[in-house]
């Protein structure tokens, strides 16, 4: 019974079916300039044509693949800090970004960027408010990420990223990881200059992914070679893991509807369940959140008694970001959101999909609470949990 979607998806058997079948058929290099190579090309720009338009993105932007959204994130970043460093090296993002965001930034303060950390509300979001407080002359480059992917919280980046656009002229970059193919938003005409994505959290395949960007946007590239994918990522690109990726997008979006509200009733069941168990608090907030991932605080227990605990039952659920838990001691999404160390210490999450079921729920919700209040119990007799 897995709980960690968040984290990662199994590959949809289509789209393995697509994955070989490209292989198989279409192996050719598509920069060739022979037959194979000819159809090879014609399948990949298929298959960006087809992440675009599923994005509402075909008319304003154009579809650079990538190994996932790390790479995706660290192209956008990087190349729109340092294309616009002339006009300003002022640059914004939020205190509750993906490790692969968060670093960028840190990185770019080394190199004489100056980096403004906004703080989000209870729901765990940026308030428009904040960000216009912090918008400069010299800001260039704006990264809010969708939706979070520890605690669900959505920003509602058409509000947000009009604030930037009327406040200035810096570029506004979202990280879109845990909402593609599970929370809609449509790109042309509306803010959002650079979206990344990986396909592996939406039954795609590991080490694929995309940025998407706007068509006026020209970027310095971090890997230089033979010029592939517009000049932004040099090297023999694969037109299976594209077609693959668009494949996987495709499924997502069809079957949206159904997974959102069968996720989110399975969400308002579990966060119920935990609301009986005592000394647990929500991070976050059940409305107006990704019903796909439900985070909780655990006072007096160390998340990894939990997990292992649940593992024993053959129940699987996580701590912090799957990207973070070889380092990390503490969930920093939750330390901002609550400013309570020992609640970001004591975080765990659950994470859904279409693939949940109403018997795993019924398990997890019957395992989770006598667990916990036996793993206090063991606590108070003097046992180390």
């Amino acid at each position: 019974m897995y709980f960690d979607y968040a984290a990662t998806t199994p590959p949809n058997p289509e789209v393995l079916k697509t994955f070989e079948a490209v292989n198989r058929d279409f192996w050719a290099n598509p920069q060739a300039l022979h037959r194979p190579g000819a159809r090879a090309a014609a399948l990949l720009e298929q298959a960006r044509l087809q992440v675009l338009t599923l994005l509402g993105a075909k008319k304003e932007h154009r579809c650079v693949f990538t190994s996932g959204a790390t790479e995706s994130n660290n192209t956008a970043l990087l190349g729109a800090a340092r294309a616009n460093a002339a006009r300003g090296k002022h640059v914004i993002t939020s205190a509750v970004e993906h490790a692969s965001v968060r670093e960028v930034f840190r990185f770019l303060e080394s190199e004489g960027w100056e980096l403004t950390t906004l703080p989000v509300n209870a729901r765990g979001a940026v308030e428009p408010e904040v960000l216009t407080a912090a918008l400069r002359p010299d800001t260039t480059l704006v990264s809010l990420m969708h939706v979070n992917n520890e605690i669900g919280s959505i920003n509602d980046v058409d509000q947000l990223g009009r604030v930037i656009k009327t406040k200035s002229s810096a570029l506004f970059h979202v990280d879109a990881a845990q909402s593609v193919g599970k929370i809609p938003l449509a790109l042309d005409g509306g803010p959002v200059d650079l979206l990344s994505f990986s396909a592996h959290k939406f039954f795609g395949l590991k080490g694929s992914g995309a940025l998407v960007l706007k068509n006026r946007i020209n970027l310095p590239p971090l890997l230089r070679g033979g010029g592939q994918e517009e000049g932004l990522r040099s090297g023999t690109t694969d037109p299976a893991n594209a077609a693959a990726l668009a494949k996987a997008l495709r499924l997502a979006v069809e079957g949206h509807d159904e997974a959102f509200a069968r996720a989110l009733t399975f969400k308002e069941r579990i966060v119920a369940a935990f609301r009986d168990i005592p000394n647990t608090e929500l991070n976050g907030t059940l409305d107006g959140a990704s019903p796909f991932i439900i985070n909780f605080s655990i006072a007096d227990i160390r998340p990894e008694t939990v997990l292992q605990a649940l593992a024993e039952q053959e129940i699987y659920i996580s701590t912090v970001s799957a990207c973070s838990t070889q380092t990390a001691t503490q969930s920093a999404v939750v330390r901002a959101l609550t400013g309570d160390l020992e609640r970001a210490r004591t975080s765990i999450r659950i994470s859904l999909s279409a693939l949940t079921t109403a018997d795993e729920v019924d398990a997890l919700i019957q395992t989770i609470g006598p667990l916990i209040e036996a793993s206090r119990f063991t606590r108070g007799k003097g046992v180390s949990s």
